[in-house]
């Protein structure tokens, strides 16, 4: 549903809330049903028979007993007994305890009786038929009325008010914990160290905090000892790497060129492959966010690629797009999405597309090459997985491209995704949201 809130807490409270309205009116039109309107039924029909007998009384007695048993029907019921003095209009009101009254007077005298209202204080006037006599009998308007609605509805609207702030409270206290789970959660998933987890309150939320605890500073050493593994390991290797440099450099000029040359390459493709791992195993420190103009930055890694052979075309935003974000994270991030492309574009032409606005700007990397099948767009981001249709021999690579860019995204925020390109290829497409800090 469109209009349902979207946190715990909301969606929480919104189900509490519309299963008290659903109740308090069940509840409430049963109350009208079975007890309002019976209620009122019998209080209008006493008070109908009270006045007829009223009538019937001031008929049956001597006229010089008249005043006497009016003044007692005033003191007793309230009830004003006069003669007719003209005819009663014809009134109808839709107030249904005057209903209830009018019916009950109709089934004992026989004949629907007129109630009108006086235009001069709170007095209702009612002519009731005593054999050849009509008496004229006033009482106060205030009798004429019954609210066991009202009354039920405030018992129970006040009721279903209390419970739904008792409710709303016990549901924050329980959401909140889970809340900052959540928001250490996501700390934990951009390799951040959250602060430790309160461990009190009820015993399921603190024994879920105790392992959260755990898990984070589990999650945490993983990561220092797999930094420490993979720097000693690398360092370990740079180092007869270099001897085998020197070694090469020492050559005579009898040896054979194109196999010296062979060495030199696969010592350098050795060294990036070292300096890949140890980006991945360390991704990347905090640094100072900083004003960063992306069309400049692109066209600046597009120039690099250009020397080396790669045709580039930047399409998109004419006008400068400026970020706020750390500079070494998205340099690093577009020149892997880009090198990519090139390595695996057959190649063919790399366009670049920027697209800037308010709320998002996007940065798509297109390429001419195999493409990436559906079942493999996630797949590919795993760190050393390759496409043998599109990772071959001749491309090189060590499968860790896409995954320290899909590790920087998620560091910082931004989402990557590889679409199919119309017309064969892939579009490798960035996002960098735009929130009130980067704007």
């Amino acid at each position: 549903m469109k209009f349902m809130p979207q946190s715990l807490l909301g969606r929480s409270a919104f189900t509490i809330a519309l299963t008290l309205l659903v109740f308090m009116l069940i509840s409430l039109g049963t109350a009208v049903y079975f007890i309002a309107i019976p209620m009122a039924k019998r209080s209008a029909d006493d008070f109908a028979a009270v006045i007829v007998s009223a009538a019937h009384s001031i008929e049956s007695l001597p006229e010089e007993l008249h005043p006497q048993l009016q003044q007692q029907l005033l003191q007793d019921h309230g009830l004003i007994v006069t003669t007719q003095t003209r005819v009663l209009p014809q009134k109808k009101f839709d107030v249904p305890y005057y209903i209830f009254f009018q019916n009950s007077l109709a089934e004992r005298v026989g004949e629907e009786l007129s109630i009108v209202e006086s235009t001069k204080g709170p007095l209702v006037w009612v002519d009731i038929p005593a054999n050849e006599m009509i008496v004229r009998i006033g009482f106060d308007r205030r009798r004429l009325g019954t609210n066991p609605p009202i009354v039920l509805l405030m018992v129970i609207g006040g009721g279903a008010l209390l419970t739904l702030l008792v409710s709303f409270l016990e549901v924050r206290r329980v959401t909140e914990p889970l809340a900052k789970l959540s928001a250490a959660a996501q700390d934990v998933g951009r390799g951040q160290k959250p602060p430790a987890l309160s461990e009190d309150g009820p015993k399921e939320i603190a024994a879920l905090a105790r392992a959260f605890n755990r898990m984070a500073s589990d999650v945490q050493e993983l990561s220092e000892n797999r930094t420490v593994m993979v720097a000693g390991i690398s360092h370990d290797l740079r180092t007869p790497l270099t001897r085998l440099e020197l070694a090469v450099e020492m050559l005579s000029e009898d040896s054979d060129a194109n196999l010296v040359a062979g060495i030199r390459r696969d010592l350098a493709a050795m060294n990036k492959l070292i300096g890949q791992f140890l980006q991945f195993s360390k991704g990347l420190d905090d640094a100072i966010p900083v004003q960063l103009d992306l069309r400049q930055i692109i066209e600046a890694q597009a120039e690099d690629l250009r020397r080396s052979g790669t045709a580039i075309e930047l399409s998109g935003c004419d006008s400068p797009c400026s970020y706020l974000a750390d500079p070494v994270a998205l340099q690093r991030l577009l020149a892997n999405l880009l090198e990519n492309a090139a390595s695996h574009g057959g190649g063919s032409r790399v366009e670049v597309d920027l697209r800037c606005d308010e709320h998002v700007i996007v940065v798509d990397v297109c390429d001419r090459g195999p493409g990436v099948p559906a079942d493999q767009a996630e797949a590919v981001f795993r760190p050393f997985h390759r496409l043998e249709t599109a990772r071959g021999k001749k491309t090189g690579g060590s499968g860790l491209g896409l995954a320290i860019a899909r590790q920087l995204t998620i560091k910082h925020g931004w989402t990557i995704d590889l679409l199919p390109r119309p017309g064969g290829g892939t579009i490798a497409r960035l996002g960098l949201p735009i929130s009130s800090a980067s704007s």
